[in-house]
């Protein structure tokens, strides 16, 4: 039934068993401690740790809990939700306190009374409404924040769910492995919601720096159910598909071209396509005021959906034309395409494919662009196949956009390979979202790919900056 007054008691109520459940975990504390002496050994020690460990994980969880059960039923705070309830799209009521478990740092949970927000009883019945007041403190999925960011982390950085359930056990957290995944992609679902409002909130500027941008793609699997009967077990079948996540990189190198240790690189992915990693791209500059920067680089491999964008890119930041903006293909793959070339024409010796190519790589490497494009042209000349054409278009293209000059690369001190971009990929994608029988639901990889690429970044206190905003914030 919708709130009334007398419910209050129930608060009232539930602090004093609270402040009650404290002070016996403070006395059963006090005997353990005086009924410990001096450990004799290593394994005695371990033991003595283990045991004070639960006690004051037990201690911290009451103490926080009645902190928390105070503000729930404080009058400041209920205006909050009733102000949250009128920003809300259905028109929701206050159904009075209902107890409701909240699981802290240590794993212990407590039992406290929260007022329960619906649109009516029936869905309320059904357990459909809403803990505006844990909201509004940041308990969501029934942990606290802090206990919230702990899962979403191990979550993104181990090899998996199974591995983060076991480290959680051994800090004394039980979860079980739905509940970890669950945590782990809603902390990322409203902490990229959040940055998309107010910006990306990581500190520090690129005015003054030389910066390196790059892009690539990785490989992951997504699982799609497919139509049809189920199997005998009454699951859905299902097909996995190989996509293509795209990830950024922006970082800031030194005078001598290595990157600078006072800018913590910043990363990003998305599924969503090569539009949607150019978005977060401008998305990120502009925060972090490259327009203000002293040099840009943008370098990564050759494929055309990169280089058809870059364009675009410094339009909409207003860098068309700027002398300090540079785009540069990867050496190495460069390299690679020469190598590719030769090895098409079957009638040269092995010896003079090698002798050709390791010309063009000095050529390249030295900025003779015109004799290099020359040869290139002189090799491909006439119908050679598909295969000629690629590989013939592939180095023509670039070298002709200038995005070959590796000299003038060499001597701004400016990195000439994107192997910054290429570990990103392996630690990002490859060491947590790709490998055999692994494969995702679209949302939940995107949201992996946002809790890995931040985890390894070591901006993982911004992601949870954004994830524990306040909602009044948004409502307003």
């Amino acid at each position: 039934m919708p709130y009334v007054a007398d419910d209050d008691s129930k608060a009232a109520r539930r602090i004093t068993g609270i402040e009650q459940q404290l002070q016996e975990a403070r006395s059963e504390f006090d005997r353990w401690l005086a009924a410990g002496g001096a450990p004799k050994g290593a394994s005695e020690l371990a033991q003595r740790e283990r045991e004070g460990k639960v006690l004051t994980d037990r201690l911290q969880a009451l103490a926080t809990a009645l902190e928390l059960q105070r503000a729930l039923a404080s009058p400041a705070l209920h205006q909050q939700e009733r102000t949250l309830a009128k920003a809300s799209p259905k028109k929701m009521k206050d159904f009075g306190y209902r107890p409701v478990t909240v699981q802290f740092l240590g794993g212990v949970e407590v039992e406290l009374m929260a007022r329960y927000w619906c649109r009516s009883q029936a869905r309320a019945e059904k357990g459909k409404g809403s803990y505006f007041g844990l909201v509004l403190l940041g308990v969501c999925d029934r942990t606290t924040p802090a206990l919230a960011s702990e899962v979403a982390q191990l979550a993104a950085a181990l090899s998996s769910f199974e591995d983060a359930r076991a480290r959680l056990q051994q800090m004394g957290v039980n979860m079980s492995i739905r509940r970890i995944a669950n945590v782990a992609y809603h902390f990322a679902q409203r902490a990229r919601s959040q940055q998309e409002l107010d910006g990306m909130g990581i500190e520090g500027s690129l005015a003054g720096k030389r910066v390196v941008i790059s892009t690539d793609g990785g490989r992951l699997r997504i699982r799609r159910n497919k139509r049809g009967k189920r199997t005998k077990k009454g699951r859905a079948r299902y097909r996995t598909d190989w996509r293509e996540p795209k990830l950024l990189v922006i970082y800031v190198v030194n005078e001598k071209g290595r990157i600078a240790q006072g800018f913590a690189p910043v990363m990003d992915g998305t599924l969503q396509g090569p539009d949607e990693v150019f978005r977060l791209i401008e998305f990120y500059l502009r925060q972090l005021e490259v327009h203000e920067a002293k040099e840009v680089l943008f370098i990564a491999d050759g494929a055309t959906w990169i280089w058809n964008r870059v364009t675009e890119l410094w339009r909409r930041l207003g860098l068309v034309g700027v002398v300090r903006c540079r785009e540069l293909v990867d050496f190495y793959h460069v390299v690679e395409h020469v190598y590719a070339l030769t090895a098409l024409n079957k009638s040269w010796r092995a010896s003079y494919r090698k002798q050709w190519a390791t010309r063009q790589r000095r050529r390249l490497w030295r900025g003779e662009l015109k004799a290099f494009i020359e040869d290139v042209q002189r090799l491909c000349r006439g119908k050679r196949g598909k295969d000629w054409a690629r590989e013939r278009d592939y180095l023509l293209r670039n070298a002709r956009a200038g995005r070959l000059d590796y000299a003038k690369a060499r001597r701004a001190k400016m990195p000439m390979g994107s192997g910054s971009m290429e570990s990103a990929v392996r630690r990002v994608i490859n060491l947590r979202l790709k490998g055999a029988g692994i494969f995702w639901h679209e949302d939940h990889a995107e949201q992996m790919l946002l809790l890995r690429a931040y985890y390894k970044s070591k901006h993982w206190q911004v992601l949870t900056n954004k994830a524990f905003a306040s909602p009044l914030t948004n409502a307003a």
